[in-house]
């Protein structure tokens, strides 16, 4: 796969770091865009069960299942679990810092370090099963003598 997992990665965790560690959140009033969204749901029938809490926490998933999916990609078949794990320390670091440098603004909560764990871990597996489905790197032999 070479180094464009890696890469992505390097830039996902940017964009994920934007995202949650910066003081401002996405605007969720009742104006705002997601708040017209979520209004629009609401007056529906079939999309009347996408609450805001609802919305979030997929949105919880969704952003971590690409993360878990390039950290698998780039560790390799052997050590694909990992992808969940970072990702779970990860979204942990991330928890533990709004809920001390950025309390005035966001707010830290073990339901965003549970949906972001499932959401890594889904990333995770879906790298391990695309991996599968793929055939192995061939690698160029090493040439071990000393000349």
């Amino acid at each position: 796969m070479g180094n464009a997992p890696l890469a992505l990665l390097i830039f996902y965790t940017l964009f994920i770091a934007f995202v949650t560690l910066t003081p401002q959140q996405l605007d969720t009033s009742p104006e705002g865009p997601i708040g017209r969204l979520l209004e629009f749901f609401a007056t529906h029938r079939a999309t009347e069960w996408l609450t805001y809490e609802r919305v979030e926490r997929l949105a919880n998933v969704a952003m971590f299942v690409p993360f878990g999916f390039l950290l698998a990609l780039h560790l390799g078949r052997r050590r694909w679990w990992l992808g969940g794990v970072i990702g779970a320390a990860f979204s942990g670091a991330i928890e533990v810092f709004q809920g001390t440098v950025l309390s005035q603004t966001r707010f830290a909560t073990v339901s965003d370090l549970i949906t972001n764990t499932v959401g890594a871990g889904i990333g995770a597996v879906l790298a391990l099963i695309l991996m599968l489905l793929l055939p192995p790197e061939e690698r160029e032999p090493v040439d071990r003598v000393v000349r």
